[in-house]
């Protein structure tokens, strides 16, 4: 009788995927795509367009009939993207896809199931693979666990985040001083903010292992890796700052970067050693620097 409730209830459940999206074409087609396949029905996408007008127009049309979507505009800003979606949401269970994820066919459904069966938690996170299972863009906890000030930093990841709407609605929006795309030299740690945020309100967060939603491996071949290190590291920086971590958490993950130095060196890897040394200059600059851009953009 209790599994044909929660099934019962869990087929009841809205869910509400905002995407934020500039400048991209192709993973936008792959994600719609994925979505058209998902086995679990009741959602909606809320594509927030930051594009030049028309630029989506082909690129969403044949979506049109086979997704219950809708497209607004909005200023550039991953942040602010999400922020203009939020209030417009209709579903029980809110999640921030990027524009260049995509989800197996079983993602949805799945979330659906574990919401219904851990009413306790306002938030599951997930982790992001590639297509051979491997962790993608971020570092993952081990196996799951509940999230606290400590392992949030390991557990941080927008696309793998489903947050009830009672639970959001309490959070407020994103903070717009953080993340791709804001006014501040923050181009991260939008996600990890917003998490934390949750915790300090009491919202139970849950990080589960088996959770998983597809992202490509980021290419650090590529010339602009080391740009995308800075302004990643400044968010991380912020972030630190502003949740009061304190400077000892900062000189923690100095040492850790800087402690594979030696080894790369030996092994011949200046690119390597200049991507942590850049890690390092930006956490320790967007630690000492958030509260004087914040109180400017308060």
């Amino acid at each position: 009788m209790m599994v044909s409730v929660l099934d019962r209830i869990a087929s009841m459940t809205k869910i509400s995927l905002i995407t934020s999206t500039l400048g991209r074409q192709k993973p936008i087609i792959r994600l719609l795509q994925s979505l058209e396949r998902q086995s679990y029905r009741n959602f909606e996408i809320i594509v927030v367009d930051q594009n030049a007008p028309g630029f989506l127009d082909d690129t969403l049309a044949p979506f049109a009939g086979t997704l219950d979507l809708r497209r607004i505009h909005s200023p550039k800003g991953l942040s602010r993207g999400r922020n203009a979606a939020l209030p417009q949401v209709s579903g029980d269970i809110i999640a921030f896809p990027d524009d260049d994820c995509w989800y197996r066919p079983e993602t949805l459904s799945e979330i659906a199931a574990l919401m219904a069966q851990h009413p306790e938690h306002g938030m599951l996170l997930g982790r992001t693979t590639d297509e051979n299972g491997r962790n993608s863009i971020v570092p993952s906890l081990a196996a799951s666990c509940d999230i606290d000030r400590l392992n949030v930093i390991d557990a941080a990841n927008s696309n793998s985040i489903f947050v009830r709407r009672d639970a959001a609605e309490a959070i407020g929006p994103f903070d717009e001083r953080l993340g791709v795309g804001a006014a501040t030299v923050f181009q991260g740690a939008e996600d990890r903010d917003y998490i934390a945020r949750a915790l300090a309100l009491g919202v139970s967060c849950r990080f589960i292992a088996e959770l998983t939603v597809f992202h490509d491996q980021v290419d650090t071949a590529n010339g602009d890796h080391l740009a995308r290190i800075r302004k990643y590291a400044l968010g991380d920086g912020a972030y630190y700052r502003k949740h009061n971590y304190g400077i000892e958490r900062i000189l923690l993950m100095t040492a850790k970067a800087m402690g594979g130095i030696p080894l790369r060196l030996l092994r011949g890897q200046p690119t390597e050693v200049r991507h942590k040394l850049a890690y390092c200059r930006a956490l320790f600059g967007g630690f000492m620097t958030w509260d004087r851009v914040a109180r400017s953009s308060a």
